[in-house]
């Protein structure tokens, strides 16, 4: 507002009230978390996101997971990453335990959380050392109160018992969750401790002790069997919507029904599995290696390229591998693992990426591009209306306001980002709302998708006879040809 105070002449000053210029982050960062026993403690500390802009910076890391998955990215025209170390443990169980980390200290997978906050960049791919495609076969996935019992003064003891004849069978460990409250004297809840593994059908829990308690009544409860997902790919489902990312992960590199059964333990919508593993030339020795960072490597070349965020990692030649550690044949092997959401590498005109589709059952949200897409919208959006925080409510600032949207759409539009989009004022504003500095937008827009399936269909024309024909006898009447 203009300064209305006695002023004899005149005088200028210049207006804070400017656009908010689009700017995209980066969106080509790739987060890579493992294991690398000699890397330099000074250059990359315990935990703790440090930046690698070029192969240049690969020594310090020395010749761990880290180094060699590193090195394979740069290998594939990747750009920057972001390296967080871990510590091996003394045992396998161990060094998973600090791959997976914690959320509360943001160690392991969960270091991905404070990039942003270090180093100023979000990662866009989420990349871990770890046996990712391994499962629980036939273990617990849910315990079932149905009954909660009544005036106990503890919590009772389970015990599971049944669970089939399978060969290796472990039973589920089960605790019971004593209510606090309106709720004492019930079990709330029952917590799978440990899921037990290659149950064939449910086990039977028995209920004892709960206290002394003259009245008391003990609960009942069932268990459902299935297959147990990863923990590693677990941690990457909760971090990777909270950066919004895509986790890139490796199969069981078994079979490809294993690699389907293992994508429905998937969900969230963010994670592409990749399945089989590559291969390299160990001087002469085939080594099997994980895919993920390939397809990372590649995903990161893609986004450096005129195609940009919204190019597809699939049908794209890989530099760095000798070859699959299965073999893949298209489209019979391919058309399996793609239609299931399994991407995989297939030999054909070289070795290539194939398939771009998440573990996700919401099909409009499939594509690994479309999904990049509209992360990165969604932050040049926050970015945008995050300059217009706490000016004030002026029409003139909600016009501008919509403007500044819509200009950025348009330069997603020309980009070739999205196929179109717009802002407007949503139904949510009134007086009373308003009045407590509460402004809602509406934003639409389209990410370009991709075109995976080309059908082409061939007909025959006998009409080209007759055409020959017509040629042959022009020759004769007009040509060289001569009938004798």
């Amino acid at each position: 507002m203009a300064d209305l105070s006695y002023f004899h002449g005149s005088r200028v000053s210049e207006s804070p009230d400017t656009p908010s210029l689009v700017r995209i982050s980066n969106h080509n960062t790739t987060f890579y978390n493992g294991t690398s026993a000699d890397a330099d403690p000074a250059a990359f500390p315990v935990n703790q996101p440090t930046m690698v802009t070029g192969a240049s910076a690969l020594s310090a890391l020395g010749n761990g997971w880290l180094a060699q998955q590193v090195a394979r990215h740069f290998g594939e025209g990747g750009s920057a990453v972001i390296v967080n170390r871990v510590v091996a443990g003394a045992n396998a169980q161990a060094t998973e335990a600090n791959i997976i980390g914690d959320m509360a200290q943001r160690t392991g997978i969960y270091a991905a959380l404070r990039c942003k906050g270090l180093l100023g960049v979000r990662p866009a791919v989420l990349v871990t050392e770890g046996d990712t495609g391994a499962i629980i076969e036939g273990g617990a996935i849910g315990a079932v109160l149905a009954t909660a019992g009544s005036n106990l003064t503890e919590a009772p003891t389970v015990t599971a018992s049944g669970g089939g004849t399978a060969a290796g069978k472990v039973l589920p460990v089960i605790e019971a969750v004593l209510g606090e409250g309106a709720a004492a004297g019930t079990v709330v809840a029952l917590r799978i401790v440990n899921p037990g593994r290659l149950m064939s059908a449910a086990p039977t829990l028995a209920f004892a002790g709960g206290g002394s308690h003259g009245s008391k009544v003990l609960p009942t409860g069932t268990v459902n069997i299935g297959d147990v997902g990863n923990p590693i790919v677990t941690a990457l489902q909760i971090v990777a919507p909270m950066v919004r990312a895509r986790a890139y992960v490796d199969g069981p590199n078994t079979t490809n029904a294993a690699a389907v059964r293992f994508r429905k333990t998937l969900s969230g919508g963010r994670i592409l599995p990749i399945d089989p593993r590559g291969l390299i030339n160990d001087g002469g020795v085939p080594v099997a290696v994980p895919a993920a960072p390939v397809f990372a490597g590649i995903r990161s070349r893609v986004v450096m390229s005129p195609d940009g965020v919204s190019g597809s990692v699939s049908n794209k030649p890989i530099r760095t591998l000798a070859g699959s550690a299965r073999t893949i044949v298209y489209p019979e092997d391919s058309n399996y693992l793609n239609e299931n959401h399994v991407a995989t590498i297939i030999n054909e005109n070289g070795l290539r990426t194939w398939g771009s589709r998440l573990a996700t059952s919401d099909l409009i949200w499939a594509f690994d591009s479309v999904r990049a897409t509209a992360d990165m919208i969604n932050d040049s959006l926050e970015q945008i209306y995050f300059e217009w925080v706490d000016r004030k409510f002026t029409a003139g600032n909600l016009k501008g306001m919509i403007e500044d949207g819509m200009a950025a759409l348009r330069a997603f539009r020309d980009a070739e980002h999205i196929l179109g989009g717009k802002v407007w004022l949503g139904d949510l504003n009134t007086p009373t709302l308003n009045a407590q500095g509460k402004v809602f937008l509406n934003v639409e827009f389209e990410p370009v998708g991709l075109m995976e399936q080309i059908s082409i269909t061939t007909h025959r024309n006998i009409a080209y006879y007759q055409l020959l024909l017509d040629q042959v006898r022009g020759a004769i009447d007009n040509g060289p040809l001569t009938v004798s």
